[in-house]
């Protein structure tokens, strides 16, 4: 009986030490899983506050039918794509989301680059948005950029339409 009891205990120990590897093998696995979440979630964070840009100027030009937003890039990093950023615009209190479009029309918004024309908003390069106002809207005008980042930029102005 002595015997028996030996090679019992024998293949428990080595059942216990595959289920120990089993649980090891897994959890680790999910130890790394959670590394890289946080690793990606602080690589976004960093990337968002690298990503500035400031509203210069902002004015409505009649031939066109639009209001011309000067915008820079005063960040540490290149925005791209420049399609991607949402831009809303409106009466103070009641401005709306306008989509990007190459040929924009009533309620849309459009770009041009003032230096490399690659839709990446480079550092220190100026961007004019050209938005499409789809509602009449009174001063003050307000605008507002989210960049693909997160970070924003917002401004309030007023200017008679002449």
């Amino acid at each position: 009986m002595g015997f028996s009891s030996v090679i019992v205990e024998g293949i428990i120990l080595v059942a216990a030490i595959i289920a120990a590897s089993v649980f090891a093998a897994t959890f680790m696995g999910k130890v790394f899983e959670v590394k890289d979440t946080f690793t990606q979630l602080a690589r976004k964070n960093v990337e968002r506050l690298k990503a500035k840009a400031v509203i210069v100027y902002a004015t409505y030009d009649k031939d066109l039918g639009c209001f011309l937003i000067f915008a820079k890039n005063v960040g540490k990093i290149p925005i791209k794509p420049i399609n991607e950023i949402n831009v809303y615009f409106g009466t103070l209190g009641e401005a709306r989301p306008y989509m990007y479009s190459d040929t924009p029309t009533s309620g849309q918004w459009s770009f041009i680059e003032y230096g490399v024309e690659n839709n990446i908003w480079e550092l220190g390069e100026t961007l004019e948005l050209r938005v499409f106002n789809s509602t009449s809207v009174k001063t003050p005008y307000y605008i507002k950029i989210v960049l693909p980042q997160g970070g924003i930029a917002e401004e309030i102005f007023s200017q008679t339409i002449r």
